[in-house]
């Protein structure tokens, strides 16, 4: 390719900045953790809002790479930060379909949305 893709995305939350990416490791982990592949969290029609629960154990397993030593306690408070700074639980749901993007997971939006 001619150009360099970025693989993780910046996220803000409170007063600090991460780089979030779900690479295999990280993706098996949360398989694990939730019983079912992560792209299963949306339903079948990308309606479905992820639990708060799903939320916080994405947010975790995507702070892996480049957050070395962010426990699962330190996601909890990363998650309230986020939330005390102004933002809605659903508000993270762009956030988690961006991130798979960006991770591989799902095609990178090109402004069309799936066709059912």
């Amino acid at each position: 390719k001619e150009f360099f893709i970025m693989n993780y995305i910046d996220f803000e939350a409170g007063d600090k900045s991460y780089k979030l990416r779900l690479n295999t490791r990280s993706i098996v982990m949360l398989e694990k953790q939730l019983g079912c592949n992560p792209l299963n969290i949306f339903g079948d029609t990308y309606d479905t809002i992820p639990s708060i629960t799903v939320m916080v154990a994405i947010l975790h397993a995507s702070l892996q790479q480049y957050n070395h030593g962010i426990t699962m306690n330190d996601a909890y408070d990363i998650f309230d930060e986020y939330l005390d700074a102004g933002n809605a639980a659903t508000d993270f749901v762009s956030v988690i379909l961006e991130l798979y993007q960006h991770s591989g997971l799902v095609p990178k939006d090109n402004g069309k949305e799936k066709n059912a």
